[in-house]
């Protein structure tokens, strides 16, 4: 749960991922993603706000999609940024001051959380700040994100990055290891099409812990099992509009496999009767593996009948995190999920990640000639479709 409050401390005038209480007097906005606890303050009324004052929220294509189907006055004051395109910005620092008119590059980078969701990079006078919202990429994609990277000699380095602010949900050593997602997928796979076979009767539901974020399961469960996945009514347009995802999914309930129902709704499935000897629940969650053998990603929950819980993180464990510092080797770190009373915990596990940094710093990296072009605007002819942009998360997922 983000406890971030939407303030990038280098760049005064904009907010990100919070739209209430101080962040209404920002500029301009960003939106990571399209989970509730990155999405406070937002309302038709905040919306109405911005049309009013000429002020705009810049989010991905997908995210601006699922804004507009849920809130009224989207149209003219939410605005996409392509995937890896460098936008050029103006805001104000001090909205106070009517001339006080200042410019910043933007850049959303995949961050392969759920639809939509991506990381902004911020370009300032001579710094750069990386904020990752909910992320997880696998370790070995790093080298692949163009916009965190020089080229000197024919070979890329990362660039030099002032502070980075983290996705900490799981920086912590109960968590140090967590399977991949296609892992896990394979195993909800294996148990979903042994218990469809065992009985043409049986059915199948997933009990997604989030609304969005398990877009991969119903996509590998549909092609393993040539079966749509029933989802929920108020959500159906949203994944209707994504064509690689479209396919996969239907509002028709007399599918197999179901993903329609509430967290924690153990009361069977209200779209059809079906008697509850013939559901499988399927958890895929995390929390379930604490202080657990996450290398055993699945078991049968004891304390229910015909429960199988699945080891599924769309989160970057302990050691992703670890190896996310160590390869960009930012000068600072703010960390974004720091509840109350973990605090110093946080703080000191991030001080020793950065501690072996040390001397290892890449003295090619400090070598970067890097200055802000307010001149000229990079133009990018070659648009990314939601379609592209979705099969590229799904191909950097780990």
């Amino acid at each position: 749960m983000s406890t971030f409050l939407g303030f990038i401390e280098e760049i005064p005038g904009i907010s990100v991922d919070r739209f209430n209480e101080k962040n209404c007097d920002s500029s301009i906005y960003f939106l990571s993603h399209c989970h509730t606890d990155h999405m406070q303050g937002l309302t038709n009324q905040f919306f109405k706000h911005l049309q009013q004052c000429n002020r705009y929220l810049y989010c991905s294509e997908i995210s601006k999609t699922f804004l507009q189907a849920k809130y009224r006055y989207t149209d003219t004051c939410v605005k996409h940024i392509d995937i890896d395109k460098k936008e050029l910005l103006e805001y104000k620092s001090d909205m106070n001051k009517n001339d006080n008119v200042d410019v910043l590059y933007v850049t959303c980078i995949s961050a392969g959380h759920c639809p939509g969701s991506v990381m902004f990079l911020f370009e300032k006078t001579d710094k750069l700040i990386l904020y990752t919202g909910d992320f997880r990429l696998d370790p070995r994609s790093y080298k692949d994100i163009v916009p965190l990277h020089f080229q000197r000699n024919f070979n890329e380095f990362p660039r030099k990055l002032a502070q980075i602010y983290l996705d900490t949900t799981f920086l912590d050593p109960n968590y140090t290891f967590l399977p991949s997602r296609k892992e896990s997928i394979r195993a909800i796979c294996k148990v979903t099409t042994k218990w469809l076979k065992d009985n043409s009767k049986n059915i199948v539901v997933l009990e997604c812990p989030a609304l969005y974020g398990y877009e991969s399961i119903y996509i590998e469960l549909s092609k393993a099992l040539n079966e749509c996945i029933h989802i929920k009514d108020f959500v159906s347009e949203n994944y209707y509009s994504i064509p690689h995802l479209a396919r996969y999914v239907t509002n028709d309930p007399q599918t197999r496999i179901h993903a329609c129902t509430n967290k924690n709704e153990r009361s069977g499935l209200k779209c059809r009767s079906i008697p509850e000897e013939n559901i499988l629940f399927i958890v895929p969650s995390v929390l379930q593996w604490e202080k657990k053998d996450a290398s055993v990603i699945e078991e049968w929950n004891n304390a229910r009948e015909r429960t199988y819980n699945v080891c599924f993180s769309t989160h970057a464990s302990f050691d992703e995190l670890k190896k996310f510092i160590l390869y960009f080797k930012p000068e600072k770190i703010h960390p974004c999920v720091c509840p109350p009373g973990f605090e110093r915990k946080i703080y000191s596990l991030l001080n020793e990640i950065q501690s072996k940094i040390g001397k290892e710093k890449n003295v090619v990296q400090n070598c970067e000639n890097y200055t802000l072009q307010i001149l000229e605007q990079v133009e990018v002819t070659n648009k990314q479709w939601i379609k592209h942009y979705f099969h590229k998360v799904n191909k950097n997922y780990s």
